[in-house]
């Protein structure tokens, strides 16, 4: 049996796989992974939007009853008052302290949620904006794609350290609103 023929015939197979792997992918399945990623972003966007909101407007929505306790708690002191003059004032003293220290614990939680939702917010963009950014880079080879790959990491860690940044500034200004809300 003649084995140079098919010796010949491998070789040639094996210098073909060889070249492929370096194409870069199709531009059509290119514009379709990016696509796909650009919804799913979109869609993940949507989502954490939708949550923030919810968490934002529950924290409203528990601030607001605490406002209105404290109104109630308000009114009832200065009933008292007439009552009794000078006891009254010293409730009065009392509640409003009491009240002030509620409705800053409420403020001093919607702001906590707020800065916790913001950041959600702001990582699930990064996060989006990366994939994208991956999905780029694949239609790249050699160091062109490493190039593009680690800009796509360094944008994604500079906005995720952005946000976390504002919310930890946003934390210690709810730490420090509600310890004033203590005294």
């Amino acid at each position: 049996m003649n084995t140079k023929p098919l010796m010949l015939i491998a070789g040639l197979s094996a210098a073909l796989l060889l070249t492929a792997c370096d194409r870069p992918e199709d531009p059509a399945k290119t514009r379709a992974d990016v696509a796909k990623a650009q919804a799913e972003a979109g869609q993940k966007m949507q989502d954490a939007r939708a949550e923030a909101n919810k968490d934002v407007a529950a924290a409203q929505a528990d601030l607001a009853k605490v406002q209105a306790d404290a109104n109630k708690d308000l009114s009832k002191a200065e009933r008292e008052a007439g009552e009794m003059r000078a006891d009254a004032n010293k409730e009065i003293g009392t509640a409003t302290e009491k009240a002030s220290g509620k409705i800053g614990k409420e403020e001093a939680e919607l702001l906590r949620t707020r800065a916790k939702a913001d950041y959600d917010v702001a990582k699930t963009d990064a996060e989006a904006a990366k994939k994208v950014a991956d999905q780029r880079c694949d239609a790249l080879t050699g160091a062109t794609k490493d190039s593009c790959q680690a800009k796509a990491k360094s944008d994604y860690d500079a906005a995720v350290s952005a946000a976390e940044a504002r919310r930890e500034e946003r934390l210690r200004e709810a730490d420090a609103m509600a310890a004033n809300s203590n005294h």
